[in-house]
């Protein structure tokens, strides 16, 4: 869930540009008041899976970005991600401003890189902002939608499967896995000639940079899978901000070598879709 970049992003969000450094150090204790009922609230909906109302807790900006209720619970859907229990463990901020809460959640998911089910216990920061006289959920650094999918394809002994397509502002990230039960090694240059496409045809190109964070260093430097090996990372397009028309996508990874073979070759991956049961119901 990018727990550190979603810290960093509440933190903005508040205007609280150097909270970080020491918050968690120095942590006031948490307040008897609206504020903390809010998030106690918000909590609580999450816990119970119940969407729309965590939805209807946040601030308007919060829900512009996300667009209804069935988007909000398609994200944590897609990881099968769920909180099992939760604390408050402290609070800092301006009172006037809002504040950030620190909250020790533990939630199963989906690990997509070994198809397994975990448990993780974490330090959540979620804001609150006043809004129109009253308090609202800042909880920034999501994506808006995302699902998950077993699309795959495979060509030669290399199996490709996209695990998970997200969507925020500005790019559309896939988790992507690559299996190799070839005989020979394989080398995997996701970073030459991989391209994303909608059923439209609509092409999204890939985000090339040295920020690890939409990057993935391994694939970036060249992945070169043994045979029987698999690897799992992401890829990120970049995107205008798109409507909330639903989507099928094609991911064209190229190009792909074998150890003394003289032919790249692409491995398409086509009607990427969600998954039977990948979205929520309509969210309560």
């Amino acid at each position: 869930m990018k727990r550190r970049w979603r810290a960093a992003a509440a933190a903005a969000a508040l205007g609280w540009l150097t909270l970080f450094g020491a918050a968690q150090a120095a942590l006031e204790p948490v307040p008897r008041n609206a504020q903390t009922a809010i998030v106690r609230e918000y909590l609580r909906a999450m816990h119970d899976a119940r969407y729309a109302r965590a939805y209807g807790l946040l601030d308007a900006a919060e829900r512009a970005y996300y667009r209804d209720p069935n988007n909000f619970g398609s994200i944590y859907a897609a990881d099968a991600y769920r909180i099992t229990a939760f604390a408050l463990i402290g609070a800092s901020g301006n009172t006037a401003l809002g504040r950030v809460y620190f909250a020790r959640e533990t939630a199963r998911f989906r690990d997509h890189a070994h198809d397994v089910d975990l448990s993780v216990t974490a330090t959540v920061p979620l804001g609150v902002v006043p809004e129109r006289g009253g308090w609202r959920i800042k909880d920034p650094g999501h994506p808006w939608r995302a699902f998950a999918t077993e699309a795959s394809s495979n060509d030669s002994g290399v199996r490709v499967t996209v695990k998970k397509i997200s969507f925020f502002a500005r790019r559309i990230e896939a988790v992507v896995s690559f299996v190799n039960t070839a005989p020979r090694f394989v080398t995997v240059l996701a970073y030459g000639k991989s391209i994303l496409h909608d059923g439209a045809g609509r092409p999204y190109r890939i985000i090339e940079t040295r920020d690890w964070s939409l990057t993935d260093k391994t694939l970036f430097e060249g992945l070169r899978l043994a045979p029987d090996a698999q690897y799992t990372g992401m890829l990120a397009f970049a995107c205008e901000p798109l409507d909330n028309t639903q989507r099928t996508f094609a991911l064209t990874v190229a190009p792909l070598l074998f150890d003394g073979g003289q032919t790249p070759f692409a491995i398409n991956v086509n009607a990427i879709a969600p998954a039977a049961g990948a979205l929520p119901p309509a969210a309560r």
